[in-house]
């Protein structure tokens, strides 16, 4: 029996307990109970670590207590010991009724217009109201996450919205125009007018009973929805009560400024009767455009089918055809404006090399259909999708490709400029976008497409192989992480790699391009790039205050004994074992960088090896002189003895010769 994971000291998680029946997509389900307050049973959500929860929101639905949602309870990062690994956990009070439909293509009693206006519809907006005041869009209705919240099922709540980013799970039918148009991870946050849309699908499944459309493509929809409106596609023919028509019909409108408020429901509710505007349907052309052996009649329409045929689109913008359709058949100078503008003449499009035509697609489908998501070589976002998109494709090259050509393009401020409407939220995502190409481009440790994917998730945990079990999202974790690394027994041949170095640069101010530089620099033997990742991750450690790090410490003292045997002087070399052995065991990384990083001593050492290198040279040169010296110890002997000959012979001489003087004078 494993015992029980405790977040934030407050919720007790039982690994034993799995309640399938309440499993998102993302998302395994548990029992959980409160620790000291008196609460009822709970659900704890378990995420998949591939997939982004959405941190930036948690906290703003702290004591969120409307009636409507599941309640938020709890969060926290802990360690899951059946995965040995750290997680995220969400807890919610546990609905007492169960889910309302297990799948989009289940089917239910259906039930009466009186009953989902006061059982759902009238606390919904209560919901919607609520979230839309703290900033929070939903962004997660449908109707396999709707729930009863109580045992008589009764009474219907909307279910998790915080595990997963904005849209992923929501069927194409679920989403609005826009937004069905945008690959599922890149749909973006979005806002209370798609919730509202969202809300409208789920009468009409509370209403039938089904889901008119559940074996439709993604892309049939599409096409539907743009030719016939979202309420002719998704009634689908279906009888409605004529009362509901009224409430659907402003639910589903296309046109975000035609779609009804949560202030208009709420008149409808009350007994106020409102008239919905006419679905507004693109304007036909006199004739069809051909793209990829079809005809369509629209700008949304053709729009669509070039982005969905991108490899062969630029041969149709480039075409005559194309401009042909645009000036005579359609006869919509602001969008002949927005093409000229975006795309360009077909004079200057003639000079174009065909290797632009990527490009040329792009821009001619913001240029026809502003509100629809950026479409580039079959990738279609929004612009705060991109980042979710990247975290969860990283590791697919192609997912990757396509966001680093997205970054390259710079369409961001194209498309800003062609909406009608301003966008606010967006100005920061824009300011991101026009930076990234520079890093992007950069080959160095802390640059790349690891930077962007760091820089578009400021809550992303670090996804480096050696560290990614340890969930960290904070700088301030990184150390911690690296520590309990650096314990294990598989450690890498060095301890950082391109994902911290540029979660680290992404992070924190402080770690700027003098230590990026110096990670990338060239070194056959590596003990530089060593002592630049020591440099690094010395100066996060100071910046955190994470405390002493001993086995990280040890691990570099191991990668640095290179740089210390390469200390010449012996007794140095042993006082630099010493100093460093002693470092080690603080588990301080800047006082191990210092003794690494002391060019006076490396100096010292280096001088008194030149030093040594003189002196061993002249000892060389003695020492090869006396060898030839000895060599020739016979032609030296026979030189010595006529010169010992010649001194003795001359001292006999002038003794003789003295003595003879002195004989002579007396």
């Amino acid at each position: 029996m494993a015992d029980p994971v405790v977040l934030r000291e407050r919720i007790e998680i039982d690994p034993d307990r799995p309640l399938p029946e309440f499993n998102l997509q993302n998302a395994a389900a548990y029992a959980a109970k409160a620790r000291r307050e008196s609460q009822g049973e709970m659900v704890a959500y378990v995420c998949d670590p591939r997939i982004p929860y959405r941190h930036q929101d948690l906290e703003s639905m702290r004591g969120f207590t409307t009636n409507g949602l599941i309640r938020f309870v709890e969060w926290g990062i802990a360690t899951w010991r059946p995965m040995n690994r750290r997680l995220a956990i969400v807890a919610y009070e546990k609905p007492l009724g169960g889910r309302v439909a297990m799948n989009p293509a289940s089917t239910i009693t259906p039930l009466s217009d009186e009953a989902i206006t006061r059982n759902f519809l009238t606390p919904a907006m209560n919901v919607l109201r609520d979230m839309s005041a703290r900033g929070v869009p939903h962004r997660a209705i449908r109707p396999d996450n709707l729930f009863y919240s109580d045992a008589n099922k009764r009474h219907i709540i909307l279910g998790d919205a915080l595990t997963a980013p904005p849209g992923l799970y929501n069927p194409t039918f679920c989403e609005t125009l826009e937004q069905s148009m945008a690959d599922p991870e890149a749909r973006g946050r979005g806002s209370v007018s798609d919730d509202l849309y969202a809300i409208g699908v789920c009468l009409i499944f509370l209403l039938l009973g089904r889901n008119p459309v559940h074996d439709a493509s993604a892309a049939e929809l599409v096409e539907r929805k743009i030719t016939t409106s979202s309420y002719a596609t998704l009634t689908a023919g279906a009888r409605i009560q004529m009362n509901m028509v009224e409430l659907l019909r402003g639910l589903l409108a296309d046109d975000p400024r035609d779609r009804w408020s949560v202030r208009e429901v709420e008149l409808w509710i009350g007994g106020r009767r409102l008239t919905p505007k006419q679905a507004k349907l693109p304007p036909k052309a006199a004739r069809p455009i051909t793209i990829a052996g079809r005809d369509y009649d629209n700008v949304r329409s053709a729009a669509d089918a070039l982005g969905r045929n991108w490899m062969v689109s630029g041969e149709v913008v480039r075409g005559q055809d194309f401009d042909n359709w645009l000036r005579r058949s359609l006869t919509d100078e602001r969008v002949v404006d927005a093409i000229t503008k975006t795309v360009g003449s077909q004079a200057l499009l003639a000079k174009t090399p065909d290797s632009e035509n990527p490009r040329l697609v792009t821009r001619a489908c913001m240029a026809l259909d502003p509100g629809a998501p950026l479409r580039h070589k079959g990738f279609s976002a929004h612009v705060d999708g991109v980042g979710p998109a990247l975290a969860m494709g990283f590791d697919r090259e192609d997912m990757r490709q396509k966001i680093a050509d997205l970054v390259n393009g710079k369409f961001i401020g194209a498309w800003m400029g062609l909406q009608t409407r301003s966008r606010s939220d967006l100005n920061e995502m824009y300011g991101i976008f026009d930076k990234l190409p520079v890093p992007l481009n950069m080959s160095g440790m802390g640059y790349g497409i690891e930077r962007v994917l760091y820089e578009l998730n400021r809550h992303l945990h670090c996804l480096s192989p050696l560290i990614e079990p340890f969930f960290v999202t904070t700088i301030d974790r990184l150390i911690p992480a690296m520590e309990g690394a650096a314990k294990g027994r598989d450690r890498p041949r060095t301890p950082i790699d391109r994902h911290i170095a540029a979660f680290a640069a992404a992070r924190s101010t402080d770690v700027d391009e003098r230590y990026l530089r110096a990670l990338s620099a060239n070194d056959t033997t590596g003990t530089n790039q060593t002592l630049a990742a020591l440099s690094l991750l010395a100066r996060i450690q100071v910046m955190t205050k994470n405390g002493p790090a001993p086995a990280l410490a040890a691990w570099f003292a191991e990668l640095m004994e290179p740089a210390v045997d390469s200390f010449h002087n012996l007794k140095q070399r042993k006082a630099v074992e010493a100093n460093v052995a002693r470092a080690a065991e603080t588990g301080m990384l800047m006082e191990l960088q210092a003794i690494y990083s002391d060019q006076k001593a490396i100096q010292r050492d280096q001088q008194g090896y030149a030093h040594a290198q003189q002196e061993h040279r002249y000892c060389g040169a003695q020492i090869e002189q006396l060898s030839l010296e000895l060599n020739n110890r016979e032609h030296m002997a026979t030189e010595l003895g006529e010169q010992v000959a010649a001194v003795a012979s001359g001292v006999v001489g002038s003794l003789s010769a003295t003595a003879i003087i002195v004989l002579y004078m007396l």
